[in-house]
């Protein structure tokens, strides 16, 4: 019996490993849709009560944080689209109550021709505020350097760079050694105050196109198996 030639039998097996994968990579993402569609619209709230509930919970979870706004320093994310208008989204730090950990809230949008130090001010003064948790900023490209400094207001940023921001923010607002700077962000919800134009709809795939996508990856490894199977059967001929 001819047995099939090795390279094309070892390319063929190695399409078949590569599609199959790529196939239950789709399934993991639309479940992974599927459970933060949930989370979006969930209308349940967590009052952080422990500096570890943060890094606990997941993205998009809506929580309830007791503390107050600093004044500085405030980060301005540029380049930010809304309405076909060009802006900055407000990124204020909160300091939580008693817990000696503050968070950056993201307050919204404002346009460039509204942005001014003034614009910026906030009340200082103990409050509760509501939000969903979300990662810290990032872009595909990074558009040069940021500059940082304690003596600049206000502080924009084309980029979060997480090598300067998070060091720079730990120096300006930390005066103990257990002080924590969180690694995630506030989406300053819409009915609260002090914020901006705030429109939390992030664009998600939807699960039902990650599974149209799997199924055509298993269908292609299907018909690539059929189409060797045929191949090793014309040469036995």
């Amino acid at each position: 019996m001819k047995k099939p030639p090795l390279i094309p039998t070892l390319i063929v097996i190695a399409f078949v490993i590569l599609m199959t994968n790529l196939g239950f990579w789709q399934l993991r993402r639309a479940n992974e849709k599927e459970l933060l569609l949930e989370l979006l619209a969930d209308d349940k709230i967590t009052q952080i009560q422990k500096k570890d509930q943060i890094k606990q919970l997941p993205q998009y979870a809506n929580i309830e944080l007791e503390g107050h706004f600093l004044s500085s320093p405030q980060l301005s994310l540029d380049n930010q689209i809304n309405q076909q208008q060009i802006g900055y989204h407000v990124f204020t730090p909160f300091e939580l109550k008693g817990l000696n950990l503050t968070i950056m809230v993201n307050r919204g949008w404002i346009a460039k021709d509204d942005f001014k130090a003034e614009a910026l001010s906030v009340n200082s003064q103990s409050t509760t505020i509501i939000g969903k948790l979300n990662h810290i900023p990032q872009v595909g490209i990074q558009l040069g350097e940021i500059e940082l400094s304690k003596d600049k207001a206000p502080q924009v940023i084309t980029y979060f760079d997480k090598d300067k921001v998070p060091p720079f923010l730990h120096e300006s607002l930390c005066t103990s050694l257990n002080c924590v700077i969180s690694n995630k962000v506030l989406l300053l919800r819409q009915d609260q105050n002090q914020g901006f134009k705030r429109h939390w709809n992030p664009i998600i795939m939807p699960p039902s196109k990650h599974i149209g996508y799997a199924v055509q990856w298993f269908s292609m490894t299907l018909v690539l198996i059929v189409i060797f199977i045929y191949w090793v059967r014309k040469l036995k001929v």
